[in-house]
């Protein structure tokens, strides 16, 4: 068995017993005279939250929309490049498509957050986006590892993923400005997903503080409700005395 489909059944796990399955697991190699998987494995770190959640997420159907649309997004920034008719409206029906899959992968992983009650906070919910976003840009052995669920370390924009958008561009004269062309969109496109990401988390946020406001209102008119109800009990037991003094005052 070699490290990778080890690390998968790693992230399988519980994320409350990711150690102690890594552990046995471990034992079993060494007992069965595999050191240098058990010495691998032995050093694989328990993952962060978010991390272990993206990898929950094995659905190769909804991952393979995912990666069809970033390529899609890649083919729109390519054509963007070379000044093609339409290639900006083009270009922002790809993004929303790339994005609206991200939000499907993202409320699955979010899924996987709740079923092991696990907190699903904004930054957490942030990150995991911005895995999904990158690795399905990016494809190679970042994609491959967070299809399988393996991935291990996040991945981060870089050169690769800027001449990934250039490779689209036309051959021949101007060849490099076209490249440099490209990069500038693939720099917008990536500025527009994280704004419309921002959006997103903003409406989250405001969701939220609207919730706690109706939560405290809600406390609050409980208890003003209380309050009014023993006020009113000590108002009948002050007639009450009331009618009991006169009573006794006429006697």
């Amino acid at each position: 068995m070699n490290l990778r489909s080890l690390t998968a059944e790693m992230m399988a796990q519980p994320l409350d017993q990711f150690t102690a399955h890594r552990n046995t697991r471990v034992k079993e190699l060494k007992a069965s005279g595999q050191a240098d998987p058990a010495r691998e494995l032995a050093a694989l770190k328990k993952p962060a939250v978010h991390l272990w959640a993206a990898n929950q997420v094995r659905d190769r159907d909804r991952l393979g929309g995912l990666r069809r649309a970033a390529q899609s997004v890649a083919k729109a920034q390519a054509a963007a490049a070379t000044g093609r008719p339409n290639a900006a409206q083009d270009l922002r029906a790809a993004s929303e498509e790339f994005q609206r899959n991200i939000d499907a992968a993202a409320a699955a992983a979010a899924g996987a957050l709740r079923q092991g009650k696990h907190a699903a906070g904004e930054e957490t919910l942030r990150r995991i986006r911005e895995i999904f976003r990158l690795a399905a840009l990016q494809g190679g052995e970042t994609w491959d590892r967070l299809q399988e669920g393996s991935l291990t370390t996040e991945p981060h924009p870089g050169d690769d993923m800027l001449e990934m958008f250039a490779a689209g561009a036309t051959p021949g004269t101007g060849r490099r400005a076209e490249q440099a062309e490209a990069r500038r969109a693939a720099e917008l496109a990536d500025r527009a997903a994280r704004a419309d990401e921002e959006r997103a988390q903003q409406a989250i946020a405001a969701a939220e503080r609207r919730r706690r406001e109706a939560n405290e209102a809600a406390v609050a008119a409980k208890l003003a409700g209380e309050r009014a109800a023993a006020a009113e009990k000590e108002a009948a037991r002050a007639r009450a005395q009331a009618r009991k003094s006169k009573r006794g005052s006429g006697r």
